[in-house]
């Protein structure tokens, strides 16, 4: 079956915003009117602040081909693997305390206490001081003056403490409740201290202390999923644990806390007061990344490193207030299989954004005032305002995301318009509407019916349609990275257009319309040549051809060596189209200037066999066999 052609990206289209004068808030703001559908349609990049480690940049490094030290070599450029008790007098495995904030034991009047499965007995002591031994069973502790009240619940026997701590402990940890009635607890390792609280009469703090190694098990697994690629885990463990060390002493209690900030935190596993586990926040997978990096930090200039890190950047990392905490591109990010939080599509509703306006003003429109130019969507939010019946106000920045995943987010412009014509003419024979932003689209045929049809790109993000229509996509799968340039082809003469990546003169070419790693890896031409796919030869198999100053260079095999044909045609500064314009079976090149095309039948020098004007001069072109005749002809992209 012949195969067309060539499908060059032919430049990233950048997001037009509507942009309308408001004097109040500068020449640069984005000016969006409350639509009538009552929300905007938003799409964002990134999940969290963006800083240090994207955990899915580092799921995508690892399957990659990138080690653990690699992937934070990267994410923390400057800072160097340690080792804990080598330098500065730093132990190897310091007990930490962490305060239970999320169970609400912070500043608490009361703790309940339970001895795990197995354990017969529970001591309960003064830090420092005397203490007493108890049966299994539940305890509630109180702050009583100078003390604390231990009441053994199996006996009902009272104990009085005298002390500003005391430390709970057994042979296998202890399990920590909510609050009184709660029929289940968290089983943590280590010891319970109640610490009495200075700025809080009669209120203390529950804290876990517990061996740094052992804090980590109940730490890997929440922050990052113990299944992703084992050099990612390491990464996490090794960035879990320099995080704590630097950000440790929070307050005069504990040194860290157990929730989103400081670190996510869930103890060895919830248990019911039968003894049962009910759910166990460990995995074997972690505890293997936490013993292969044991005792490893990152550090700079010879402290530990505040090794920051959030699920995903979006692409593009946010400076922090280190050194090593830079913002940058990241090539990572994006091309971790599964996906969906790097690039994301949601509504916003305008009621949630008109609780900016004053009490009794209506919201007109949301103004975006201020973006870091970082990455796509001209990066993130630095400044929002809302426009109100009565004036203009800023939104805090605390506000920025409005309830979204990150603040790195823009309402979506409306769909672009794709012109199709199945002949050489100056008229469209399809018309439809599809996509938005910053979509890149690839034209292939992606079932073999013989009929092209467009594809939306959304970094690494692949939207595939399987007619020329409106309409959700018929498959969507990630491959390569989001600043990859990409081409299509038929690489392997089965009929169905795939894709190549290029990264320089090095190409990852996919024999499938799926993610995975590539089928075929070579290496052809310059990193500086431009370059076109398509089948020269008509053995219904697409190859490249590179082009440097107007010359030519044709390749007939996915392979590196010297081309097989060397030929000039147009002028160095055209723009080049490629595709069979006459249905013999071989494709070969057009020139675009402005809104008229020079088609050429054959790759020789010479004059152009076909002449046509087609669309606008600002329009993308595409190149396809739109009908499934067998000949290749024009269509553009319209924004709108």
């Amino acid at each position: 079956m012949r195969r067309p052609l060539a499908r060059l990206v032919l430049g990233l289209l950048v997001a037009a915003a509507t942009l309308l004068p408001v004097p109040t808030a500068g020449a640069a703001t984005e000016r969006y009117p409350v639509p009538a559908s009552g929300e905007w349609e938003v799409d964002g990049r990134g999940w969290g602040h963006g800083i240090g480690m994207s955990q899915w940049g580092a799921k995508g490094a690892a399957e990659a081909g990138l080690t653990d030290t690699q992937i934070l070599d990267f994410y923390y450029p400057g800072t160097v693997m340690s080792r804990l008790g080598s330098f500065g007098g730093t132990m190897a495995n310091p007990t930490i305390g962490v305060g239970l904030l999320s169970l609400g034991l912070v500043g608490t009047t009361e703790a309940t206490l339970w001895t795990p499965a197995g354990q017969g007995s529970v001591r309960v002591e003064v830090v420092g001081g005397p203490g007493v031994t108890l049966g299994a069973g539940r305890l509630s502790i109180t702050r009583s003056g100078d003390g604390f009240v231990v009441v053994h619940g199996p006996t009902g026997a009272r104990h009085t403490l005298t002390g500003a701590a005391v430390r709970v402990s057994t042979g296998d940890g202890i399990v920590v409740a909510r609050n009184a009635t709660a029929t289940t607890g968290t089983w943590y390792r280590g010891s319970v201290r109640l610490a009495a609280r200075t700025d809080l009469a009669s209120r203390f703090d529950v804290v876990n202390d517990v061996p740094l190694e052992e804090y980590l098990r109940g730490v890997v697994p929440r922050e990052m999923p113990a299944l992703w690629s084992a050099h990612a885990v390491r990464a996490q463990a090794v960035a879990a644990r320099s995080y704590m060390l630097a950000e440790s002493r929070r307050t005069e209690n504990y040194d860290t806390c157990d929730t989103t900030a400081c670190q996510v935190y869930g103890g060895r596993a919830s248990v019911a007061t039968d003894g049962r586990v009910v759910s166990t926040w460990e995995h074997p997978a972690a505890d293997d990344a936490i013993e292969a990096t044991a005792g490893q930090v990152r550090t700079y200039d010879g402290r530990v490193a505040t090794t920051q890190f959030s699920s995903t950047n979006g692409g593009w990392s946010v400076r922090g207030g280190a050194p090593y905490l830079v913002a940058r591109a990241d090539p990572y990010t994006g091309t971790a299989a599964g996906d969906t939080r790097t690039s994301w599509s949601t509504a916003l509703s305008a009621t949630t954004v008109a609780r900016y306006c004053p009490s009794g003003e209506s919201l007109s429109a949301l103004l975006v005032t201020g973006r870091d130019g970082n990455g796509a969507l001209g990066g993130r939010i630095t400044g929002l305002s809302v426009e109100c019946s009565g004036g203009v106000y800023t939104v805090p920045s605390s506000a920025w995301s409005l309830g979204m995943l990150s603040r790195w987010w823009r309402p979506q412009d409306p769909p672009h318009t794709f012109y199709l014509a199945n002949t050489f003419s100056t008229s469209a024979d399809v018309v439809f509407e599809n996509g938005y932003g910053e979509d890149v689209a690839l034209v292939g045929d992606w079932d073999g019916d013989g009929v092209d049809t467009v594809t939306l790109r959304r970094g690494a993000v692949y939207q595939v349609r399987n007619s020329n229509s409106a309409g959700p996509a018929d498959t969507t799968f990630v491959y390569g990275r989001a600043d990859d340039e990409v081409l299509v082809g038929d690489w392997d003469g089965d009929g169905v257009d795939t894709l190549a990546v290029r990264r320089g003169s090095e190409y990852h070419v996919k024999n499938s319309v799926s993610a995975g790693p590539a089928d075929t890896t070579f290496v052809y031409g310059r990193a500086a040549d431009e370059v076109y796919a398509g089948d020269w030869d008509g053995d219904g198999t697409d190859t490249l051809t590179v082009r440097r100053d107007g010359v030519f260079h044709v390749k007939n095999t996915l392979s590196s060596g010297p081309a097989d044909v060397v030929v000039r045609y147009g002028r160095p500064e055209d723009v080049v189209l490629t595709g069979d314009w006459d249905g013999d079976g071989d494709d070969s090149p057009a020139v675009r200037r402005s809104s008229t095309y020079y088609l050429k039948n054959a790759f020789a020098p010479g004059d152009a066999d076909v002449v046509v004007t087609y669309g606008r001069a600002d329009d993308t072109v595409l190149v396809g066999d739109w009908d499934g005749d067998g000949d290749d002809t024009l269509g553009v992209k319209r924004k709108p």
